[in-house]
């Protein structure tokens, strides 16, 4: 079961017992710390989401829905919380075009991507991945860098603040810095700032703060 599909069975499994709040924070959890890991670790997660006494006795009961939803037929799934949460009103789709700043940004990630073989972007990609959850930002964004990074995306289809894409530049500095040392690391960020440079001017953003 692919990523999306997955998710819609958490979301399915989850919404009987949940309010819109705790089922969105409940997603964010699951997007971070058990999209990857094998079915057994659902239960830890579920016990992650029981933060009530009332969930608490729900706890096996809720783990059944899922596992229920998991093995479901795909017309019996909710939507993917990702597409139910889009905006569908004119002006609401507007504010989630992709501004210059969040072009730039992304144009920038892919340069500093294209320095390292697959394994290696790949490391990178996840330490972003993991370290999502400080980035203080609602949680479909959250959801949406999380399928831009795990290349289920091709672009992102929300805008971001600055300080948010600065975080996210700087996790992948020192990513860049545990596995190859400071000294590497400043040569791969400055080549990447180089081959955007040009982009940046052009989409009359200031690169640097993005940094």
């Amino acid at each position: 079961m692919d990523l999306v599909l997955r998710r819609r069975a958490i979301y399915t499994g989850l919404r009987p017992f949940l309010d819109d709040n705790a089922l969105l924070n409940a997603i964010k959890i699951w997007q971070a710390d058990y999209s990857q890991k094998p079915k057994f670790a659902l239960s830890v997660f579920v016990s992650r989401c029981c933060n009530t006494p009332q969930l608490k006795q729900q706890r096996a009961k809720i783990l059944g829905s899922i596992f229920m939803a998991m093995d479901a037929p795909l017309s019996e799934l909710l939507p993917d919380p990702l597409e139910h949460l889009k905006p569908t009103d004119k002006s609401s789709t507007l504010t989630f075009e992709n501004d210059h700043k969040t072009k730039v940004f992304m144009t920038l990630l892919q340069q500093i991507f294209m320095n390292f073989n697959g394994l290696e972007e790949k490391k990178i990609r996840q330490f972003l991945i993991d370290n999502l959850g400080k980035i203080e930002t609602d949680n479909r964004r959250l959801m949406q860098m999380q399928e831009w990074l795990l290349e289920k995306a091709t672009k992102l289809e929300a805008n971001y603040k600055t300080k948010d894409l600065q975080q996210l530049i700087h996790f992948a500095y020192v990513a860049m810095c545990e596995l190859f040392g400071p000294v590497k690391a400043d040569q791969y960020l400055a080549q990447a700032v180089e081959d955007t440079e040009d982009f940046a001017q052009k989409s009359n953003v200031k690169l640097h703060d993005l940094l």
